[in-house]
């Protein structure tokens, strides 16, 4: 399967004519216009990477909005797609960014990497603050930095924080890289591509496509 293949594969197509693969190209592939036979359809992962691009050269919005949309694109790919190359995630109610780093970024499951940014992700979502708290003893705590001459997407502190407001110290602070962050997202979106060029990509959202396509595409038609 190749791009020139289904990208004129749609274009001779109604809307209600295309396959579940078909809307997952649109989804995925990066154009933010597709025209098929009786109108455009847009998708909205394009459009959030143009906002990261276009926010991250902007002094006032180089740090909060990126990093928010960075989320937004992991948790559509992890709640979209699989992939049936690799063992089934092993929690099947686990968020979509753990899903997409497993399934498109290499990351181990569940793993230290994982928990950090999907602490981040909800520290933001809640509060629009950098640091987590866990609501159980058993989950970690987070006081989360920016650093974006680190080489490295993450770095744990030797001392993890506890909690304990009073104890917090600098040394307990997780540093993330957001330039690297950004980068990773973008990676994996064309990590999902590419499993769909191979056929391994796994399309998990019900009703032959009709929830991908009310979900995340938008029809303007002719």
């Amino acid at each position: 399967m190749k791009y020139t293949d289904i990208s004129r594969s749609i274009e001779v197509k109604n809307l209600n004519q295309l396959t579940l693969l078909e809307f997952a190209f649109v989804h995925i592939n990066g154009r933010k216009v597709n025209e098929i036979k009786d109108g455009i359809l847009f998708s909205v992962i394009p459009v959030v990477l143009r906002e990261i691009g276009h926010a991250k050269e902007n002094i006032y919005s180089d740090n909060f909005l990126p990093v928010s949309a960075v989320f937004t694109v992991l948790d559509q790919l992890g709640f979209c797609y699989s992939r049936n190359d690799m063992e089934p995630y092993e929690h099947s109610n686990a968020s979509g960014i753990k899903k997409a780093l497993y399934y498109f970024c290499d990351f181990s499951p569940n793993d230290e990497d994982s928990k950090a940014l999907v602490a981040l992700r909800n520290s933001f979502l809640h509060t629009a603050s950098c640091l987590s708290k866990a609501m159980y003893d058993s989950q970690p705590n987070y006081n989360f930095s920016f650093d974006k001459n680190s080489d490295v997407l993450i770095r744990h502190p030797d001392v993890k924080w506890n909690g304990d407001f009073e104890s917090l110290s600098e040394d307990m602070w997780t540093y993330i890289n957001p330039i690297i962050l950004i980068k990773l997202a973008e990676a994996a979106v064309e990590e999902a591509l590419n499993c769909l060029y191979k056929g391994v990509l796994q399309v998990s959202c019900e009703g032959g496509g009709k929830e991908l396509r009310h979900r995340f595409l938008k029809f303007q038609p002719k």
